[in-house]
């Protein structure tokens, strides 16, 4: 039996009471302690159903939050941390721009990435995107949303080296942005998923024809997957010029078995971008103009024979971009599987929750932030200590080192590592000199892990 098969995230009947306990979040309680004590539980239940997903056993997790219609709760909490990471946050920083406790900040920010994080595993399923029907539009919406901010991300230089030398005279709130903007991109690569689960399953969510609106007029989702292909945001070089590949949820230096297949998150793009242009709804929404046409078609570049052996169904992609660069768009409009034309009598399906969450704010951000500047970034209770080390004890965990890839990885280089930051005890490296040239990254925060574990 693997180790991974012999750890789990959850106690018995933790499960059916973590699931029953799940309540959409109040805008005004992030940050309290009952509220970290949920973000505690979603933590352990986002851990739980990457492991049962991973080792292919039976999907309690994904179960249990279908059959107790849950899956909601997680996209209102997702877009609930998006509207405070826009609205709130900019408003804390203001009214404290150096706080000396920034780990409570950090941990509302992953609060959304662990939401998406679940999302993204369950949502593999067609009973996962059926049980969403009545917020399918709002996630599509925030998923969308996710691949323009990363487009942003690219364009300001995130994939560029940062120079270590840097990193040591980084101040508070350029660290706090350092992160917002690492939690950001790890969001954004996961919504590639979310984007394609959502259209490989438009017709079982009930709403086809406001998710076609939305991807095809709205927002011209094909032509978003087709600029982040040309982008490859999965790898970036370092700034000894070696390339670095992101691998689960950090960025590391690629083995051969790597080199040898397609990334993750290149081959989510590229099964998402064929399902889009062969979907029988595209003639009803997407009209392929010239400009359209030139970017898809430069795309037949990068299709290699090794590519189509590896996932065989994209050969009906490159058909169809060769017929496109004649000016045949006939092949996709033979794919006909029962859908017929909507005419002018389909109905737009509004996303509702973000709008929401932005009424229920609207004149209350000063004074919010002042309550969540208390909430994240005092340290000084018992309370809080007792608090910010269950959050270590759950990002730390013998679980969180199962799913990344079999085990503990080098915090700097990414190789596989034996030895653990003897202060913090959250990081791991594969050797003396790597700890060191990751110091000036991980000394704040370590600071801060090491003066925890240290209360009583």
């Amino acid at each position: 039996m693997s180790d991974k098969d012999q750890i789990s995230a959850l106690e018995v009947g933790e499960l059916d009471l973590f699931v029953d306990s799940m309540e959409p979040t109040q805008i005004e309680n992030i940050g309290s302690q009952a509220w970290i004590e949920w973000h505690i539980r979603l933590q352990k239940l986002n851990q739980q159903a990457v492991l049962e997903a991973s080792t292919m056993v039976e999907e309690l997790t994904k179960e249990t939050l279908v059959s107790h219609g849950k899956l909601p709760v997680l996209i209102h909490e997702a877009i609930c941390i998006q509207v405070w990471r826009l609205k709130i946050y900019p408003q804390i920083l203001k009214l404290e721009p150096a706080p000396a406790y920034t780990f409570g900040i950090y941990m509302v920010l992953y609060h959304e990435a662990a939401a998406v994080g679940l999302l993204e595993t369950v949502l593999f399923h067609e009973d996962g995107v059926q049980s969403i029907s009545d917020v399918v539009i709002d996630l599509l919406q925030y998923a969308v949303d996710q691949l323009t901010a990363l487009i942003v991300l690219i364009n300001n230089g995130y994939l560029k080296p940062v120079p270590v030398k840097e990193l040591d005279f980084e101040k508070v709130v350029e660290e706090l942005e350092r992160q917002k903007q690492d939690l950001q991109f790890d969001i954004s690569m996961r919504c590639i998923s979310i984007v394609r689960y959502l259209a490989e399953h438009m017709e079982a969510a009930g709403l086809g024809a406001s998710i076609a609106i939305n991807i095809y007029k709205s927002n011209d989702v094909p032509s978003i997957l087709c600029q982040l292909i040309q982008m490859e945001p999965w790898k970036k070089f370092n700034e000894n010029g070696e390339l670095q590949m992101f691998k689960f949820g950090r960025w590391s230096r690629p083995n051969s078995e790597d080199l040898s297949h397609m990334h993750r998150s290149e081959a989510q793009l590229w099964l998402c971008l064929r399902q889009l242009l062969l979907e029988p709804r595209l003639e009803h929404y997407y009209t392929i103009e010239e400009c359209r046409r030139t970017s898809f078609c430069r795309l037949q570049a990068k299709m290699s024979d090794e590519m189509i052996d590896e996932i065989p169904v994209l050969g009906e992609l490159k058909t169809l971009l060769c017929q496109m660069a004649l000016g045949d768009y006939s092949y996709g409009n033979k794919r006909c599987n029962g859908v017929k034309n909507p005419g002018c009598a389909a109905i737009e399906v509004i996303p509702q929750i973000k709008e929401s969450l932005l009424r229920q704010i609207h004149k209350r951000i000063k004074k919010l932030a002042k309550i969540h500047l208390n909430h994240c970034c005092n340290d000084d209770t018992g309370e809080s200590h007792s608090i910010a080390k269950k959050l270590l004890d759950s990002y730390a965990s013998d679980v969180a080192l199962a799913l990344d890839n079999g085990g503990a990885k080098c915090a700097d280089c990414g190789d596989k590592a034996s030895k653990k930051c003897s202060r913090c005890k959250t990081e791991w490296y594969c050797g003396r000199e790597c700890q060191v040239q990751h110091w000036p990254k991980h000394k704040k925060i370590c600071d801060q892990f090491d003066k925890l574990n240290k209360t009583e």
